[in-house]
């Protein structure tokens, strides 16, 4: 097993996590207000997902979109560097096309200080760069779905290929690759918002960094990597959305009790906030505004009987991924708890106290003014 295992990549764990909570659906909940007070600026409504995942969050942002703007026109950004998740949001998007006909979807595998551009900043993949687009032809979602799912026949599967980085051995693309989607009626309104190749930078209305980097990682990194690039890339008046998980709830609480010396979450938003203040141009920041924090509140989903009448081991085994997913343990730590076997016995303490379980994010926002 490789020492410098990263848990975030692991898809089983991440799409077991996803389906057995709805923290998704509170995310999207907790970003209704924050859409329908966008203005959005000719020609399109811009939004910018920095991490699309299988895509749950982004298709729920959409509609929010249609809801309050349906007659603007959408440009929707995100990157993906995993090709089971891109295959499984192409697989959500069929039905945003019938209901917001005038909407463009881009979706690059590049990382976050790139994507906003659509370039690779290495010259020698960047001569690499497969650019695809699919000008999606009827009017059905029937229509769009087997076109969509000929990309991951024809395309993904060849050019969403990932290596590992030499220098810091973090996932990357292999070769650089964007897909942009539309449907072919529409193209002659949407002329002005389709991107071009090595002309692609956009400045977005909204972006959304949903739990876009490792808690465990250097503030410094956080803010280097993703908030500064994703603050460079908002319109006047844009807001860039960042959550995070924060602990300091059940789920923690039980990773505390298997392991007392883990500190998943060493940096929040006060350390990143003062981070952003001390580091970046004085120029750049008279010109942001930062919004007060709130908390997003999400559970893992349980009937009311697999608690009541008893804890029901498949309950025991979807609140055990889901403690370990958000806290980021690693495998080996993992596979040493489940020999003792007596992680079983302190995650049905924990149901049993809670009533469930739930766990917390951090949701701040930082706007361009």
């Amino acid at each position: 097993m490789k020492k410098n295992f990263r848990f975030f990549d692991n898809r089983q764990k991440y799409l077991l996590f996803v389906t057995t909570t709805n923290e998704k659906n509170k995310i999207a909940d907790a970003l209704k207000p924050i859409i329908h007070n966008l203005k959005p600026k000719f020609p399109a409504l811009k939004i910018f997902d920095a991490g699309m995942g299988d895509g749950s969050l982004l298709m729920n942002v959409m509609r929010q979109c249609h809801q309050k703007m349906p007659n603007i026109p959408l440009l929707v950004t995100t990157k993906e560097i995993s090709l089971e998740d891109v295959r499984l949001g192409l697989e959500k998007l069929p039905d945003r096309f019938v209901e917001h006909k005038n909407t463009v979807f881009v979706i690059s595998n590049l990382n976050y200080i790139e994507s906003t551009s659509l370039k690779s900043n290495n010259k020698v993949k960047q001569k690499k760069m497969n650019w695809k687009t699919v000008k999606l032809k009827g009017k059905s979602s029937l229509d769009f779905s087997d076109q969509l799912r000929k990309l991951n026949r024809s395309f993904l599967i060849k050019k969403w290929q990932i290596e590992r980085n030499p220098i810091n051995d973090n996932p990357t693309y292999k070769e650089p690759s964007v897909i942009i989607i539309y449907r072919k009626d529409q193209e002659f309104s949407l002329k002005n918002i389709i991107p071009k190749k090595n002309n692609g930078k956009n400045y977005f209305d909204l972006i959304i960094a949903s739990q876009p980097y490792r808690s465990r990682i250097s503030v410094e990194k956080k803010v280097k990597y993703v908030i500064d690039p994703m603050i460079k890339s908002l319109e006047k008046k844009g807001k860039l959305a960042v959550i995070h998980a924060c602990g300091n709830d059940p789920a923690n609480k039980l990773i505390k009790k298997i392991w007392p010396n883990e500190q998943p979450f060493p940096s929040l938003y006060k350390s990143i906030l003062k981070y952003i203040k001390s580091n970046t141009d004085k120029d750049i920041i008279k010109n942001l505004k930062f919004h007060k924090k709130t908390n997003i509140k999400y559970i893992l989903r349980a009937l009311p009987n697999e608690i009541s009448g008893g804890i029901a081991t498949s309950l025991i085994f979807s609140a055990w991924n889901a403690s370990i997913y958000v806290n980021q343990i690693s495998d080996e730590q993992i596979l040493k708890a489940e020999r003792k076997k007596n992680y079983q016995k302190i995650v049905q303490q924990i149901l049993n106290k809670y009533k469930g379980l739930y766990f917390n994010n951090e949701l701040f926002i930082i706007e361009r003014k």
